[in-house]
């Protein structure tokens, strides 16, 4: 079967006019991996090669790629729920809105020659909540009513953010952030066994958020305005990404390595009072290392150790109000301006602004792809991080609830030729439930221990197109 170009062209530049609209989280808020064929052996791909996909793992993998296009879609499934009273902390019926995403993907790659391959892909990360605070309010009447101090049939309050503060009826409070990076790539053999590769990832945003007009009764920001109001800002920036490939035992062994730059964006100007550092955002420096080896002729094992520096974007990493009643009763509700020191820095949009206090996190995932017939492989995967939520910072997380750890993967491919191939995937994410306290109880009052909960569950569905040239 053959493909025209220019039929491929057209559907590569129809698909990249949807990618800013859709995009959703597991290990932290990056997919696991992109493509049905990654996300299947549990989102590896930095040794063994994903296709058109590769440059999104590793450049330096392109050189096994040929030349192709991928291109696909994932029905991406995320309930998330949140709760802020001291009786109910699991997965309640505090629901985010909107849980059904269609995520696209694609990818491409060009051999030059046996030495050298260039290629592309388009990756996407986000997030996106958006609770309804009247409901959370009849959610919270019908639970707490005579059950918890300060709280009573018709007067307990919907937000999310402290319970001693009312908002409007029917009043949505969430946030939505959406990156996608177009990362164009070189691979170059150096040597039979070696190959580097390089690229340059351009990277926009998109921003909203709605509801949080609390902060600012809460005492957390220096000025109203910038913070909230459902409106989209957008930013762009640009990094890059070095790899390397070896091959090793005859080639049954291959180890790569895959470095991705903090990629720098400019700041969000609608939104520069709640982000730290007057609005920046930026995609935090990540690195992994990978491995493929050939068990038997049929068998490939794949295993990735990924690293993601959270801390180190000052809006994800900055630790939020201090939680703990000690804290709080002694004035210091701000971790990074102790009680005495000028808060002022660490108001939202300050130098020091409150952020999600999130924590580095390493992320294991190991797949295994059996080449059951000539046409058939069938494949399966794990998935592992420890979320990058603190206990104690539970209370700006209720907006991104990013608790998943565990993922199963499974999926498989069908080649229909030597030139077109489909792979499928699904993946579970188990529910896990975070909680916390927020140091806004009933009545006001600190609290000791924990008074607030979030979680989430994932599904995903997913099928990639190869079309090979």
């Amino acid at each position: 079967m053959k493909f025209s170009k220019s039929i491929i062209l057209s559907l590569m530049t129809a698909l990249s006019l949807t990618l800013p609209y859709v995009a959703n989280a597991t290990n932290g808020y990056f997919l696991i991996g992109f493509g049905a064929k990654s996300r299947a052996l549990g989102g590896t791909g930095v040794a063994n090669n994903n296709g058109g996909m590769a440059a999104a793992f590793n450049p330096a993998t392109m050189i096994d790629s040929g030349t192709r296009f991928d291109v696909g879609a994932e029905l991406f499934i995320p309930p998330r729920a949140v709760t802020n009273n001291s009786t109910v902390l699991g997965y309640t019926d505090e629901r985010s809105n909107q849980d059904i995403f269609l995520i696209p993907s694609m990818g491409g790659t060009y051999q030059m020659n046996n030495k050298m391959a260039l290629g592309f892909s388009f990756i996407g990360a986000g997030l996106k909540t958006e609770f309804d605070q009247s409901d959370n309010n009849r959610s919270c009447n019908r639970v707490n009513a005579g059950k918890a101090p300060g709280f009573a049939p018709g007067s307990c309050p919907p937000t999310f953010f402290n319970p001693n503060i009312t908002v409007k009826p029917d009043k949505e409070v969430g946030v939505e952030l959406v990156q996608m990076q177009l990362i164009p790539s070189i691979a170059y053999k150096v040597h039979k066994n070696h190959t580097i590769g390089a690229s340059i990832v351009i990277a926009a945003q998109w921003f909203r958020s709605e509801g949080l007009e609390a902060f600012n009764d809460l005492g957390f920001t220096k000025t109203n305005g910038k913070l909230t109001g459902d409106v989209w800002d957008n930013t762009y920036g640009a990094g890059y990404r070095l790899g390397w490939l070896g091959n090793f035992m005859d080639e049954r062994l291959k180890v790569g390595v895959n470095y991705s730059s903090r990629v720098w964006m400019n700041e969000f100007k609608r939104y520069r009072n709640l982000f730290a550092e007057n609005g920046d955002f930026d995609i935090p420096e990540n690195y992994a290392i990978g491995f493929a080896f050939d068990a038997t002729p049929a068998i490939t094992v794949a295993l990735d150790v990924q690293r993601i520096l959270w801390s180190d974007v000052k809006s994800v990493g900055n630790p939020g109000p201090a939680a703990d009643a000690a804290s709080v009763n002694a004035g210091n509700l701000f971790p990074l301006c102790p009680a005495g020191t000028d808060p002022t820095p660490c108001l939202l949009g300050g130098p020091k602004g409150l952020g999600f206090g999130w924590k580095d996190r390493t992320v294991y995932k190991i797949g295994v792809d059996w080449a059951y017939s000539e046409k058939i492989n069938l494949r399966a995967g794990w998935n592992y991080s420890k979320t990058p939520i603190p206990k104690d910072q539970v209370l700006f997380n209720m907006l991104a609830p990013a608790t998943p750890e565990h993922h199963l993967t499974f999926g498989g491919g069908y080649h229909f030729s030597d030139t077109l191939v489909l792979d499928v995937s699904a993946v579970i994410a188990f529910v896990n439930t975070v909680k916390g306290p927020t140091a806004f109880g009933p009545g006001g009052a600190p609290v000791d221990g924990s008074n607030a909960s979030i979680a989430m569950g994932q599904y995903s569905f997913g099928g990639t197109l190869g079309f090979k040239f």
